[in-house]
């Protein structure tokens, strides 16, 4: 057997030679320290202050109001200058929405069922003429409050509505009157025109009755003066026309069935300064110096 020796070995493999890798780009330093928070805390309070500052200030007593006070400050911001004098609102809640008072007067909306945000917007667009003078280019630009049904919403609306009536003449007198109303802030304006029948008597009567009233309105209630005329037709035999002169007294209660009706339950009193008696069968008849009347009806706004 023939030994096999090796004296000379070659790598098998071919060597490669390494190679660096060169960069010009230097390292970046790890941020070993903490930020502390009340530094955020700091920036925040300042950024805060300097807003609050920048703000005009704007007062609301609200108490029981169907929105926060914070909302009717938010939506009222929004309409007025960033600087001026300083707005004070009061709110108080009636049946049908809320009454404010501001430097201009006071004034009651009507809230169509809103409460919340969308109360307090409306309440701020129906209010701007009430606030400070500066406010004449953002009041004419704003868009006027919308009402159910559609359309702009009348801060004084008037209305329409027609009333049965029974009156103490010498019997009972019967009568149906239509009346107009124009109500402004507080104060009402009224016209009432109708007519009626004598029931219950021999005395064949006809009458006319007019009034002319001015009121004034609390919530639901409403108190009235005025003057009346009634001129009346008798036409038991050679008949006769005259007219009685002289004032009213009435006060009602306007109950709200829908967004722009209300039942009317009125009580009030005729005294006229002029009377005239009949004599039917030897029986004096005699129209009345008081008449006190009751009346119930609808009224619709316009």
């Amino acid at each position: 057997m023939n030994d096999l020796r090796i004296t000379t070995s070659v790598d098998l493999v071919a060597r490669t030679h390494g190679h660096r890798k060169f960069s010009c780009r230097s390292a970046v330093r790890r941020l070993t320290r903490g930020v502390s928070p009340w530094l955020f805390v700091g920036v925040a309070m300042l950024v805060t202050s300097r807003r609050a500052e920048a703000e005009r200030a704007i007062v609301v007593d609200a108490a029981g109001a169907p929105f926060a006070a914070g909302e009717l400050a938010t939506a009222i911001r929004v309409r007025v200058p960033a600087e001026g004098p300083r707005i004070h609102i009061r709110v108080t809640a009636t049946e049908r929405g809320v009454q404010i008072e501001a430097a201009g007067g006071v004034r009651e909306i009507d809230l169509l069922g809103l409460r919340g945000a969308a109360a307090a917007r409306l309440v701020a667009l129906a209010a701007d003429d009430l606030l400070p003078d500066d406010l004449p280019a953002v009041a004419a630009s704003a868009p006027a409050p919308a009402r159910a049904g559609g359309g702009g919403a009348r801060r004084d609306r008037a209305t329409l509505g027609v009333l049965g009536a029974l009156a103490s003449w010498s019997g009972t007198l019967a009568d149906v009157a239509f009346e107009a109303t124009v109500p402004r802030d507080r104060w009402v304006i009224a016209v009432e025109v109708g007519g009626g029948q004598l029931m219950n008597n021999a005395l064949n009567l006809t009458a006319a009755i007019g009034r002319a009233d001015v009121g004034l309105r609390d919530g639901m209630l409403e108190a009235r003066i005025g003057l009346t005329a009634a001129p009346v037709i008798v036409r038991n035999g050679a008949g006769d026309q005259t007219v009685l002169l002289g004032a009213n007294l009435s006060v009602r209660a306007r109950l709200p069935l829908a967004a722009t009706v209300r039942a009317i339950v009125a009580l009030g009193c005729d005294g006229f300064a002029t009377r005239t008696t009949y004599v039917l069968d030897l029986a004096p008849v005699t129209t009345p110096q008081f008449a006190p009347w009751l009346a119930a009806g609808l009224e619709v706004g316009l």
